[in-house]
C-alpha cells in the first residue's frame, strides 16, 4: 500500500482514537517508519542515482495549489496541519515549497536509511494534488526528502532553519469577556489542530469533587468530556479554526438529553468529534445577567418584548407576549379594566377596581397572580402563566433568568 493511502486510512481511523497522544504517536510513527525501509538497511547513506525528472517537475510546480496538505508532527507535544485551501496557511506552504525546490536544485541522492530513534517522532508529511506524498525530516546535520524510491540529502542550514520554524505550537483559545454573564454574548475564538470534523461543541462542566467519563458518552457525537458535562452551543469549524458567538444559556443539555441548570462555577470545554481532543478554561465563575432575561426551552430570548421585570420581589413577564409564545390569546377589556383569558367581561365597572384584574376561565385570579401596568404593558407574575396556560415556568436566581419549558 502506498504511504499516502495509509495516511488517508489513518484519517478514517482517527474517530476511533480517544486520546491526543494516541493520535500523535500513530501519525508520526506512520509518517516516518513507513518513509524508510526496514532497520536492516544501511544507516550510512551513500550516493545512488540522480534525482528523477518527475521530482524536478513536482518541485518546479510546488505551491499552495499543488501542495494541498502538510502535516507537522513533533512527537507527543505537537501536531498541526496546513491546508492549501486555507488562505492563511499559504505563506507557510510556500516556505515548504522553497525547501522542496532546494532539494531539486542541490539534493544528493542517497541510499535509504533508518533515522530512528532521532527522527522517529518528528517531520513533515506532504500531500500533493496529483496524489503523491512525501516525508521531510532532519537527521544529524542534514535534511532529507523521501518519496517512493526518491531519497535525497540536503546540507543547507537555511533549509534546516526554515524546517525548524514549523515546529511551534499554534493552538489557542480566547474568550471575551473573560468573565461571561448569563444571557449575554460570549465570543470564543481558537485553533485546535486535532479537530477534523466540521462541528465544534462548547460544554460546561460544573465544579465537582469527582469526575467520571463513561465510554458511552465519550464515543458519541457530540462527545461529552465527562458524564456531568452540559452542552451549551454547537457551531462550525474549518481547518481546526473556529470563531463563534452565542448567548450564554442558563440551561445546558445533559448527555441523556435533559436540560439542567448550568450553575456558576466550573470549566468551559471546546471539543470536536470523538477522539479529537479539545481546549478548556478551568476554574471559571459565571456571573448573573446584568438584566433579567427569558429562556425558552433553555435558549435565551433576544426579544425585548419578552424581557422580564423584577417587582416587589417577584419576576414578572409581559402577558401578551408570553401568551403569544405559548400559542394562547388574551383580551383586554377597557370597560372593566380586566385581562381576560378564556373569560367573558365581568359586570363591574372600571371604578370598582383599584388595579387591573386577571380573569382565567371565568374566575378572578388569586391576588398573588394579579397583573400590573408598566409603560402601557400588562405584566403578570410568572406563576400566572402556569395557572393560565399550564406551562412550566421557574425563576433561576444564579443566572437571573425566567425559565419557560414549552
Amino acid at each position: 500500500m502506498r504511504k499516502h493511502d495509509l495516511i488517508r486510512k489513518f484519517l478514517g481511523w482517527r474517530k476511533h482514537l480517544t486520546s491526543r497522544a494516541c493520535v500523535l504517536l500513530f501519525v508520526t510513527s506512520l509518517l516516518f517508519t513507513l518513509a524508510v525501509p526496514p532497520a536492516s538497511a544501511s544507516t550510512n547513506p551513500q550516493s545512488s542515482a540522480s534525482p528523477s525528472d518527475s521530482f524536478s517537475r513536482l518541485a518546479a510546480s510546488c505551491g499552495p495549489d499543488t501542495l494541498t496538505r502538510a502535516i507537522i508532527a513533533g512527537g507527543d507535544m505537537l501536531y498541526d496541519t496546513l491546508y492549501g485551501a486555507r488562505k492563511e496557511d499559504r505563506p507557510r506552504l510556500n516556505k515548504i515549497c522553497g525547501i522542496v525546490k532546494k532539494f531539486a536544485a542541490a539534493g544528493k541522492p542517497v541510499k535509504p536509511f533508518n533515522p530512528a530513534p532521532e527522527a522517529f517522532f518528528y517531520g513533515l508529511g506532504l500531500t500533493f494534488a496529483q496524489g503523491s506524498s512525501a516525508s521531510v525530516f532532519v537527521y544529524l546535520d542534514a535534511i532529507y526528502w523521501e518519496s517512493g524510491d526518491q531519497f535525497l540529502k540536503l546540507t543547507d542550514m537555511k533549509a534546516i532553519q526554515d524546517y525548524n520554524s514549523f515546529f511551534k505550537r499554534t493552538e489557542f483559545l480566547s474568550i471575551a469577556p473573560e468573565t461571561p454573564r448569563f444571557g449575554e454574548q460570549v465570543h470564543l475564538k481558537g485553533h485546535q489542530p486535532m479537530f477534523f470534523s466540521d462541528s465544534v461543541y462548547v460544554f460546561w462542566v460544573p465544579e465537582s469533587d469527582s469526575y467520571t467519563s463513561s465510554p458511552s458518552i465519550s464515543s458519541r457525537t457530540p462527545s461529552y468530556p465527562v458524564d456531568s458535562a452540559l452542552l451549551l452551543y454547537e457551531g462550525k469549524q474549518q481547518f481546526g479554526y473556529y470563531d463563534v458567538s452565542f448567548l450564554l444559556p442558563a440551561l445546558g443539555k445533559a448527555a441523556d438529553g435533559s436540560m439542567k441548570p448550568v450553575g456558576s462555577k466550573g470549566s468551559l470545554h471546546v471539543s470536536g468529534g470523538p477522539g479529537e481532543g479539545g481546549s478548556h478554561f478551568d476554574h471559571m465563575e459565571l456571573l448573573p445577567s446584568s438584566k433579567p432575561f427569558l429562556s425558552v426551552n433553555g435558549v435565551p430570548s433576544i426579544s425585548e418584548d419578552l424581557r422580564p421585570l423584577l417587582r416587589e420581589g417577584r419576576a414578572m413577564l409581559p402577558l401578551r407576549s408570553a401568551a403569544k409564545l405559548a400559542g394562547q390569546s388574551v383580551v383586554w377589556d377597557a370597560s372593566s379594566w380586566s385581562v381576560l383569558i378564556r373569560s367573558k367581561p365581568p359586570q363591574k365597572s372600571v371604578s370598582s377596581y383599584l388595579r387591573p384584574q386577571l380573569w382565567i376561565d371565568g374566575k378572578l385570579a388569586s391576588p398573588e397572580l394579579q397583573p400590573i401596568l408598566i409603560g402601557g404593558l400588562t405584566y403578570v407574575p410568572i406563576r400566572a402563566l402556569t395557572a393560565a396556560f399550564g406551562i412550566s415556568v421557574a425563576w433561576d436566581n444564579a443566572s437571573r433568568s425566567v425559565l419557560i419549558d414549552l
